[in-house]
């Protein structure tokens, strides 16, 4: 039977609060396990989630690989958790989602509710046949706009966003989130490395968002701006380059792109960044001031490789709300 591998991410809405009166907001993370299909199996557990502090609605950011095999009933099940310092963690809630079915929903989304309260969404995709790599990255923070308050600063930190192909899959869904720095309109963020085909499936002119938050404890952070990018005009922007964040058309300091650049990806499935067609070269095409595009200013890059496209697979054709007719015919003679 054909086998495809999977990725799986996970978000939930509203909750239960299982932290405790007087105790604040839980601390939810997710655990995935993938359960035996058969005589023999046993069920293998896929890994858990990040743990995001005092929200009941938590989008995390983690995703889940597994192979996937056609005509096969696959099962998984979430366990969501209440993280608890020096405690025995609390279950919030549970639910079983079998794979066939999350594929043939709207956009490869399935929601279950939890008995406890809230609701859990499984997103499924296929993920890319090889590793475009890992992009390694540093940012800095420059001037920032302080949302604190008079008296106090700012713990920003920056979250990186995708969308997804397909119905429903048009809205901003974080894919990374930085650790916060305290106190800081200046901040240096610790260096990331980030999976380039979770990131924008091995897309590097995939549009991309970065947005940037003064962390609460609370769990209601307070944004900063945003600004729009792909991969590749980070690559540029490395050493030199600049993003300015926006909050409407406000400017909420600048963004520096110390370091970028792509390891380990698969040179199977890499290919040249061709460069672009000069205007000496075609008189119709208009030349872009690099300084206006997107919010940034660019620097200097390098080639770098990617992926070429796939042809479209079974899953593709699920996914993308394809339908199947079937015509049954007896004949007697």
């Amino acid at each position: 039977m054909t086998k495809e591998k999977l990725q799986l991410t996970l978000h939930a809405s509203q909750l239960k609060n299982v932290a405790g009166l007087g105790k604040g907001t839980s601390d939810p993370f997710a655990v995935v396990t993938l359960l035996a299909t058969g005589p023999g199996e046993t069920p293998r557990v896929l890994g858990k989630t990040e743990v995001i502090k005092n929200t009941l609605s938590p989008n995390w950011t983690t995703s889940f690989l597994f192979d996937y095999e056609f005509g096969k009933e696959t099962h998984i099940n979430v366990s969501v958790i209440d993280e608890v310092r020096k405690q025995t963690d609390k279950p919030i809630g549970s639910a079983v989602f079998e794979i066939g079915d999350i594929l043939g929903s709207r956009g490869s989304i399935k929601a279950k509710k939890l008995k406890k309260g809230g609701t859990l969404y499984a997103r499924l995709q296929k993920a890319a046949p090889q590793s475009a790599g890992k992009l390694a990255l540093r940012l800095r923070g420059i001037k920032l706009k302080n949302v604190e308050g008079m008296f106090k600063k700012s713990d920003p930190f920056f979250e990186f966003r995708r969308t997804y192909d397909g119905p429903g899959g048009g809205s901003w869904t974080p894919v990374y989130r930085s650790k916060h720095v305290k106190n800081d309109l200046n901040p240096k963020w610790e260096p990331t490395t980030i999976d380039v085909n979770a990131l924008c499936d091995g897309d590097l002119d995939r549009r991309l968002q970065v947005a940037i938050f003064d962390h609460e404890s609370d769990g209601k952070h307070e944004t900063m701006g945003t600004f729009d990018t792909t991969v590749n005009e980070l690559l540029k922007a490395a050493g030199t380059g600049t993003f300015t964040p926006k909050k409407g058309s406000k400017s909420y300091g600048t963004i520096a792109v110390d370091e970028c650049k792509i390891t380990g990806a698969e040179s199977s499935t890499s290919a040249t960044v061709q460069p672009a067609t000069s205007a000496a070269a075609d008189p119709s095409v208009v030349p872009m001031p690099v300084q206006q595009f997107g919010g940034m200013s660019l620097g200097g890059g390098t080639p770098v490789p990617v992926p070429p496209p796939q042809r479209p697979t079974f899953v593709d054709y699920i996914s993308g709300s394809c339908d199947l007719n079937l015509v049954r015919m007896i004949y007697y003679s």
